[in-house]
């Protein structure tokens, strides 16, 4: 195996990119700066604070420096990382360029055969004789450094350029490899991707809320994205150079996501079918993931029998045996969440009884492979729920209910007041965390300039974030109170 690696860049300013909580990978980089202490990692986010100090969500971060232990227990995408291309992965802005670049790592797997790894995602590049074929192309800012890195493996043209799916870090970096080498190559992609396309170009203002992205740096014309100009259904042969690659069709975190299996190298390119943690499959805060679907491409690949596989984030197998383990456990997890969701819709449970009483079998909670690091079980149960069922949650006042805010104030008035609310939430604290998130957000609606309900909610979402049970997008969300609150507290003063 040969590489080619260009220094990343210093680690700490990746790990202020990962405080600023900007995008939703990364937590891993956090946990390489433990050797940094506590203590030296505080006082430097301090420092940032001041020179920053219109970002809220880092002044917390800087006054709270026991948040780091949260968020080491955080998930990451297995890459590494850069403030410049968490902030704009959208954008070309020169700085987050220039960071790819110099995370930019090459691994030759095997002849000809080349895993192209950057700050937060991956692509792949297969050397034919009729030409390159590349497999993904990363976020907006990576598109320079992979033309860079392309152009130091071969100096062969760009013949075919496949989207494993339109998400931003795998499909948006193309437009440098087209202005940089004047090639006009095929590029190919599911037939939902162009929908998925149009709906980012009409959904800009939300898409840049649930991922924290500047809004002005998201596209808001056809012609600042690059369009595929071939699409498939189920499944695509393709000859290229005298071998074969077949594009397979599975929906599963996207409803446009494939694979590309080469059978002649014995190689497999899986996009996020598989992440090496327990997978993105039931986010809350994006559209439907296909759970059962995402079962069978995992089984259609252990059925191939590769040798190598190269994902669409973290490092690459290349043992067939713990491939196969690999796929094969995460399909088990995954076809267990579905059985147990469906059975309990059978059996006509309530929505939260039926997440809340899911336990996956020791043997698939134990795997290495299925830490929860992004969502848990839960979360992925509550999406096939989403799938089959529709908005309401089985609670009969919740299909026409009254406003949170009123509900919450008549339950504070029952209560006696918004002080011995709080001090009730505050006492639940240490016993039912959850619970008492219960409460203060009911204070927080009703009395959101109130002190009292500002602290209570700051603090409990603190406690939330330290809570070892919080996954990374519970953090995320946590955060996010937290700043509310801090703002909220700011425009006062």
């Amino acid at each position: 195996m040969r590489r080619w690696r260009i220094p990343a860049i210093a680690l700490f300013f990746l790990v202020v990119g990962i405080l600023l909580g900007r995008f939703e990978w990364g937590d891993a980089v956090v946990e390489r700066a433990g050797a940094l202490g506590e203590r030296a990692v505080g006082l430097a986010l301090g420092t940032v604070a001041r020179t920053f100090s219109g970002d809220v969500r880092l002044q917390i971060l800087a006054e709270n420096p026991d948040l780091l232990a949260a968020i080491r227990r955080g998930g990451s995408f297995g890459g590494t990382y850069s403030v410049a291309v968490a902030r704009g992965m959208f954008s070309r802005d020169p700085e987050a360029i220039e960071d790819v670049r110099e995370g930019m790592e090459v691994i030759e797997l095997a002849p000809r055969t080349f895993h192209l790894r950057m700050p937060i995602v991956n692509a792949t590049l297969f050397e034919t004789d009729e030409g390159l074929v590349l497999v993904d192309t990363g976020m907006a800012p990576a598109g320079p450094a992979l033309l860079e890195a392309i152009r130091g493996i071969s100096d062969k043209p760009l013949h075919t350029i496949i989207y494993t799916h339109g998400h931003v870090d795998h499909a948006y970096g193309t437009w440098a490899l087209l202005e940089g080498t004047g090639e006009s190559p095929q590029i190919i992609a599911q037939e939902n991707l162009p929908a998925r396309f149009d709906r980012y170009l009409r959904m800009r203002g939300s898409l840049a809320r649930y991922m924290s992205q500047p809004l002005e740096t998201l596209p808001q014309k056809p012609e600042d994205l690059v369009w595929p100009t071939r699409t498939f259904r189920d499944r695509l042969d393709l000859e290229i150079g005298g071998e074969t690659f077949i594009l397979f069709h599975y929906p599963a975190e996207t409803d446009d996501q494939l694979f590309v299996w080469v059978p002649g190298r014995k190689v497999i390119a899986t996009a996020d079918y598989y992440q090496g943690f327990l997978p993105n499959a039931g986010n809350g805060k994006r559209v439907q993931r296909y759970v059962e679907s995402w079962v069978e491409a995992l089984r259609e690949m252990v059925s191939l029998e590769p040798e190598i596989l190269i994902p669409g984030h973290g490092a690459a197998i290349s043992d067939p045996a713990l491939i196969r383990e690999n796929l094969t456990v995460l399909a088990d997890t995954l076809q267990f969440i579905v059985d147990h969701t469906i059975a309990g819709l059978n059996a006509g449970l309530r929505k939260d009884q039926i997440h809340g009483s899911l336990e996956l079998p020791e043997k698939l909670a134990n795997h290495p492979t299925m830490t929860v690091q992004y969502v848990n079980p839960e979360d992925i149960s509550k999406m096939v729920l989403r799938q089959y069922t529709g908005w309401w949650d089985d609670v009969p006042s919740h299909w026409t209910p009254a406003p949170l805010e009123k509900q919450a104030e008549v339950m504070i008035e029952m209560a006696g007041g918004l002080a011995p609310f709080a001090a009730r939430a505050r006492a639940l604290m240490t016993q039912d965390l959850q619970l008492a998130s219960h409460l203060a957000d009911f204070a927080y609606l009703a009395y959101p300039g109130d002190p009292t309900a500002q602290a209570l909610a700051y603090d409990v979402y603190r406690a939330r974030i330290l809570d070892p049970a919080s996954n990374t997008q519970e953090i995320v969300a946590y955060l996010d109170v937290m700043t509310d609150v801090r703002v909220r507290q700011q425009a006062t003063e």
